[in-house]
């Protein structure tokens, strides 16, 4: 039975579920001990622009969509190469022990804090020096993990995925007219959000018919010529040539194919800055760092929440849809019911050991440190009661395992035969290609099961490519606008504060982006933002632990995972750092060696926090605390 994709997943949700009724309410009522009665910063802080109270499902979704992203797909599709049994036991556990843990944790010590991040929470429970290591490492940890998702981005676009920029780019303006319905114009939500989604299912419609192959535009007209020529030709070597999505990638294997090498040297690479792909790449990766800017300076509800919670309908629907077509495909004895990668495998060519790699390339899907930085830095502002904390703040987290849960099954049941074969595209660590390439295994692997429910597998295809850059998209904004926040924190750190604004923080925040994105890493890059994401994770995991602490409170159901968390990311990046020095990647190695020092410095902290013994944190000063009166008139503006 446990070679069906859908009795895997049938089970990786039932305890999901139960960690929640469980686990989940335990930590709520007796560790962190939330008040439904006392004020949360969304109305003691109010100020329209961050700090604004939101309706529990709109705030769901943004949380939802901003820790969802690329990581929960794109991780899971690459550890499953060591097997589907040690990819779900890490995305199941780890989710319910640690992950969920996490967010929760931070989510209440920034509510504690006033709406701090969890990098100035490190000054009042660990002191001045923890503060700036802290958000030093949250600058380098977001900035690699966006230069990375926007890489990855642009080469959706360019070479797979065309179809979804229309749909993509259409939300972006969609969800701005709900921002103005809903906050300006006073519709009710309910209706407001049936007719965004149905105008956003046409633009997945749209998209679908009328890709935007972007790469064309800088071609010579010879090349043009030769594309318009090729979109109507048969299927070549067995294979769909060049045909939907009219990807630059199905464009190459095709133009090889006909021996056609000066349109192939044209088109190029994305890694090379001199062909139509590499130009092509870096007008992408500038425009997707000019939303970043727009979406980080624009208030939260004109954009980057009615986004987000639009973006989360899709995913809620491809969670269902999945799931019930893999009901489907094992009721009528499909191929794609039986999962054909191995349970277990070791003995990978050219892959890094499964141990510790395993817990650093599953980041998202299982443990994330960028989670502590949405819960700290945008979801705190916006949460409207603190028993919400536990739904948002540790269901989210589950929900995310799920949906980790299933791209194991997409990729392992999904795909054909031929994929895990010697030839295919698990055959061995460099076979697996760039992200991108990966994404895509993803999406064909999602759209054969799909297809079960009768939805055509270009349809099908679409819509998980849109799933999957519009979280990407989601991450994005929100990541930048959390990096905003970290630069003003920062400029507060060392006395400037006169720069500790949202313009200069919004800039600053691209350019670190963008240094990051055009670093020719590929996987190496993912493989640092998977390591430093999770050494954040067990950092924060620290901060919450000497809160914890300090209050008198049990702290260890988060010490221990902590401990865990650290040992295995300081092992990973050790391995990475050796592979970084011997293949000449310097400023992944520099970037290695500098978090390094500052994370142990950061542990050197904590222990000498826990060394002083229990004792009152430190307070925020009284002349922040707004006056009583003051606060029920921000809250009366809003509700």
């Amino acid at each position: 039975m446990l070679d069906q994709a859908a009795v895997v997943v049938f089970g990786a949700f039932a305890l999901l579920f139960l960690g929640y009724q469980v686990y989940g309410r335990f930590l709520a009522r007796r560790v962190f001990q939330l008040d439904p009665d006392r004020p949360t910063p969304a109305h003691t802080m109010y100020d329209g622009i961050d700090y604004c109270p939101a309706k529990t499902p709109v705030l769901f979704g943004h949380h939802f969509a901003s820790i969802a992203g690329l990581g929960p797909i794109l991780g899971p599709a690459l550890a499953v190469i060591w097997g589907w049994l040690p990819a779900v036991l890490w995305v199941v556990f780890g989710a319910i022990l640690i992950g969920a843990v996490h967010d929760l944790g931070a989510l209440v010590v920034s509510l504690r804090h006033r709406g701090r991040s969890v990098g100035e929470v490190a000054y009042y429970v660990l002191g001045p020096r923890a503060r700036l290591l802290s958000l030093l490492i949250i600058f380098f940890l977001m900035s690699l993990a966006m230069g990375a998702f926007c890489n990855t981005l642009a080469d959706l676009f360019l070479n797979y995925n065309p179809d979804a920029i229309i749909p993509s780019v259409g939300l972006m303006l969609l969800a701005v007219l709900f921002g103005l319905s809903v906050y300006r114009l006073k519709v009710p939500l309910l209706p407001a959000t049936l007719g965004a989604l149905v105008v956003f299912a046409g633009l997945i419609y749209l998209g679908e018919k009328n890709p935007v192959l972007t790469y064309e535009w800088l071609c010579t007209p010879q090349t043009r010529q030769a594309l318009e020529q090729a979109r109507d030709a048969k299927p070549t070597m067995g294979r769909p040539g060049f045909s939907r999505p009219y990807g630059a990638a199905a464009a190459i294997d095709y133009f090889k194919a006909q021996g056609r090498d000066d349109v192939v040297r044209e088109l190029g690479s994305i890694k090379d800055p001199d062909t139509v792909l590499g130009r092509a790449n870096y007008a992408w990766i500038g425009a997707l760092l000019l939303y970043g800017f727009l979406a980080s300076v624009l208030p939260v509800w004109l954009l980057l929440q009615p986004r987000d919670y639009i973006n989360s309908f899709q995913l809620y629907f491809a969670l269902i849809a999945l799931f019930v077509g893999m009901l489907v495909a094992t009721a009528v004895g499909s191929e794609y019911a039986k999962i054909d990668a191995p349970a277990v495998r070791l003995n990978v060519p050219g892959a890094p050991p499964l141990i510790p790699l395993l817990f650093v390339t599953i980041a998202c899907g299982a443990v994330s440190g960028f989670h502590s930085l949405v819960s700290s830095g945008t979801t705190v502002k916006q949460l409207n009661r603190e028993k919400d904390a536990l739904l948002v703040g540790y269901g989210a987290m589950l929900v995310e395992g799920a949906l980790a849960v299933l791209v194991i099954a997409a990729c392992v049941a999904g795909l054909s035969q031929f994929d895990w074969s010697d030839r295919g595209v698990y055959a061995s660590w460099s076979a697996i290609g760039g992200l991108a390439a990966q994404l895509n295994a993803v999406v064909r692997g999602s759209a054969n099961i799909l297809s079960h429910l009768g939805i055509p597998t270009g349809i099908g295809s679409t819509f998980i490519a849109v799933t999957v850059t519009a979280f990407a998209l989601t991450t994005l904004d929100s990541a930048t606008r959390l990096l905003r926040f970290n630069v003003e924190e920062l400029c507060q750190a060392v006395g400037l504060k006169f720069l500790a604004n949202r313009y200069f923080g919004s800039l600053m925040a691209v350019a670190g982006i963008g240094f990051f994105a055009v670093v020719p890493a590929g996987k190496a890059l993912w493989t640092l933002f998977g390591t430093t994401n999770q050494l954040l994770a067990g950092l924060a995991l620290l901060i919450v632990s000497v809160y914890l602490y300090q209050n008198q409170r049990m702290y260890a159901f988060t010490l221990v995972p902590m401990i865990f968390m650290l040992l295995m990311t300081g092992a990973a990046m050790i391995y990475n750092l050796i592979g970084f020095y011997r293949e000449g990647k310097t400023v992944l190695w520099v970037t290695t060696v500098i978090v390094l020092i500052m994370a142990a410095w950061l542990i050197l902290e904590g222990i000498t926090a826990f060394l002083r013994g229990p004792q009152r944190p430190a307070t925020i000063p009284l002349e922040e605390q707004p006056a009583a009166q003051e606060q029920r008139e921000r809250a009366e503006t809003v509700f």
